[in-house]
């Protein structure tokens, strides 16, 4: 069975990690990271990670890993969903970001990269943590910025995204994905109903 593409649409690693899950509202929601080795692929496929890191990492015992990052993104997604909704985020769920948080800054380093300094989550601090520690960096970034008014939700899958269009007039996630389908089950339908006048007439 060929390995899945990840569908790169949120302009935020974060956000395409979210994304993950395919229909957060379905009875059974489809994983796209069921092991631990599609969550490393995942994180180069989205620049978390690189290669070499992937190998790295990929050669360590995962131990509990894989269920603490499902536990993230569901977390993440109740987040979003919260402030999609013009609602604030539960406290647990902001009390458990902090505590992941706190955990991300002790692996976190500060590098000299073109004459500034950058903060990173170092991957041999953080082992089979690297790439969880670091999307928790990047949604405190994304919750703490005015990037955040930018992130709306795709009305037909329900995947984020970044607008960052001038008049914020995106809708889909995707053109490619839900805007298409979408049309056409419009355009079906309206067709379907003209059709059916003329047949009454």
């Amino acid at each position: 069975m060929p390995e899945h593409r990840f569908e790169l649409i949120g302009g935020e690693p974060v956000l395409d990690f979210v994304n993950t899950v395919h229909d957060w509202t379905a009875a059974e929601p489809r994983d796209y990271v069921p092991t631990f080795s599609d969550a490393l692929r995942f994180g180069e496929a989205a620049g978390v990670l690189t290669p070499a890191e992937v190998r790295r990492i990929g050669a360590l015992a995962p131990g509990t890993e894989l269920r603490r990052l499902r536990e993230l993104r569901t977390r993440l997604e109740r987040i979003l969903r919260a402030v999609q909704s013009d609602r604030s985020p539960t406290p647990e769920d902001l009390e458990q970001l902090a505590d992941d948080a706190a955990d991300a800054a002790r692996a976190a380093r500060l590098r000299a990269e073109k004459g500034r300094l950058k903060r990173v989550i170092d991957a041999d601090a953080a082992g089979v943590a690297t790439v969880r520690l670091r999307l928790v960096e990047g949604m405190v970034t994304l919750l703490t910025s005015e990037r955040l008014s930018r992130v709306s939700r795709c009305p037909s899958c329900g995947w984020f995204f970044v607008d960052t269009t001038k008049n914020r007039s995106r809708r889909w996630c995707s053109m490619a994905m839900c805007g298409s389908a979408v049309k056409a089950r419009n355009y079906y339908w309206r067709t379907k109903k003209r059709r059916e006048k003329k047949i009454a007439r």
